[in-house]
């Protein structure tokens, strides 16, 4: 069989091709597939065909070929229903995709920041003594460090981290959380001898201003004595021998103090919980806190987090963070796998800024002993804590259900944010966080964990 050449031409509103053969027969082929048979017999059809024809072969003759068509009742029908089933919408499909062996509904690639910050709150708790040894109804604490001087023999005390890291700069040793303080009750005074270097803590009014006028400097109110039920006494002792005070919590130091010489005064304030005695079920390593929106960098949460742990650590601690976002590394391909994306001086919603564990520990470990420990489980990340070290940790923004975005380097978190782990207390299942956006606060282990787990990237500073 011969096949003629294929044209195309317009007649009654349809688009159609006509193939002729060597056996004289036309077949006619709608567009939409539909077949009309033509034959001897197509000289009866109506007048108005026969005009549409006329048109149709005048266009076929400015264009050098022929064409017949026949319109029938039936095919234009036909091919009605058709145009109507082609152009019914369908549904769309939202897209998914497996993280972890888990199918996850995708959005937009939108990132989220400080419009979710204010429109959501972090899950904030009051730490909870609860033990089964020891249990304290919910009341608000802060921890009170205990440091020593080798050269004088002194113990001093301080609620204040910045205090405490400068004296660990200049020689101290960090002996770790004393006690539990509360944040209000009955104020205890602090006091300074310049001729000594004695710091001296009490109670009592009277007595601050009696030695006010020996020549001791008062700097103000140190904390505050818990006045509830079950408080723990804190001893109070001194030595004629070095003219120095001494306060513990620990009944066993106490006697073992009370043997060298030392003379018990009777209780100098009271706390709330105990320090660092049973690690297994408690800790705190009270690092300091960067809030990213006041300080101008509102993609740095990563960067902020890192300080954080960082300077606890005792690194680089004369560092400001805006100084050291100014070395974070920059991705060269918008992938937050290789370095950071945008900058952290910078938000919008169309820009995944953020830097992922590998190219955050290649940065840390300029400064300090960073290592990448993704994949961690909780109890792994806590164990660090137990150890004094901090750990840095990808969550989402105030904790919400992560959402995932589809990005062009892959599916990554929009609402993507990272914290400082830097507590725990087992007996009320709660952990601590230095967070860049809402503070410093205990949360539920469950909530943390649970966020966490999406993706497990963790950094650690040892």
């Amino acid at each position: 069989m011969k096949r003629g050449s294929i044209t195309k031409g317009i007649c009654g509103g349809m688009i159609v091709a006509i193939l002729s053969s060597s056996f004289g027969m036309s077949q006619v082929f709608a567009e939409e597939s539909s077949t009309v048979d033509t034959t001897t017999e197509s000289t009866q059809t109506s007048e108005v065909v026969q005009v549409q024809n006329t048109e149709a072969n005048e266009v076929s003759q400015k264009t050098g070929t022929t064409e017949t068509v026949i319109p029938t009742q039936e095919s234009q029908q036909t091919q009605q229903v058709q145009s109507s089933e082609v152009t019914e919408v369908q549904p769309e499909q939202p897209q998914t995709a497996i993280v972890d062996g888990v199918e996850v509904i995708l959005e937009a690639p939108e990132k989220a920041g400080k419009n979710e910050a204010d429109v959501t709150q972090a899950p904030k708790e009051e730490l909870i003594e609860g033990s089964p040894r020891l249990f304290r109804a919910a009341v608000q604490t802060i921890p009170m460090y205990r440091l020593f001087n080798p050269h004088s023999g002194e113990h001093f005390y301080t609620r204040d981290t910045g205090e405490r890291d400068n004296l660990r700069r200049i020689g101290w040793n960090y002996e770790g959380v004393g006690w539990q303080a509360p944040t209000n009750g009955d104020p205890v005074y602090r006091l300074y001898n310049r001729y000594n270097g004695e710091h001296f803590y009490t109670l009592n009014a009277k007595e601050r201003d009696s030695i006010t006028k020996q020549g001791w400097k008062y700097e103000g109110i140190g904390w505050y004595s818990y006045k509830g039920a079950n408080a723990i006494p804190v001893s109070r002792l001194y030595s004629k021998r070095v003219n120095w005070h001494h306060y513990t919590l620990d009944e066993n130091e106490k006697k073992v103090i009370t043997k060298q010489g030392w003379v018990y005064e009777g209780v100098g304030w009271y706390a709330v919980g105990n320090g660092q005695q049973s690690q297994d079920d408690y800790k705190l390593l009270g690092v300091k806190n960067y809030n990213q929106y006041a300080l101008g960098a509102p993609s740095g949460c990563e960067g902020a987090s890192l300080l954080q742990a960082l300077q606890y650590k005792g690194k680089i601690t004369n560092w400001s963070l805006t100084q050291f976002l100014n070395t974070i590394p920059k991705s060269p391909n918008g992938n937050p796998n290789s370095g950071f994306v945008g900058s952290p001086f910078v938000e919008n919603s169309w820009t995944y800024s953020a830097i992922y564990p590998a190219p955050l520990t290649t940065w840390g470990k300029k400064y300090g002993n960073v290592q990448n420990i993704s994949g961690s489980s909780m109890n792994t990340l806590l164990n660090e804590v137990k150890n004094g070290n901090p750990v840095v940790a990808w969550v989402t923004i105030n904790f919400q259900p992560i959402r995932w975005g589809n990005w062009n380097f892959g599916v990554a978190a929009n609402n993507n944010h990272a914290v400082t782990l830097d507590g725990y207390n087992k007996g009320s299942n709660q952990v601590h966080v230095s967070d860049p956006i809402s503070g410093s606060y205990w949360m539920n282990r469950t909530t943390f964990e649970n966020i966490y787990n999406a993706r497990k990237y963790a950094v650690v500073v040892r």
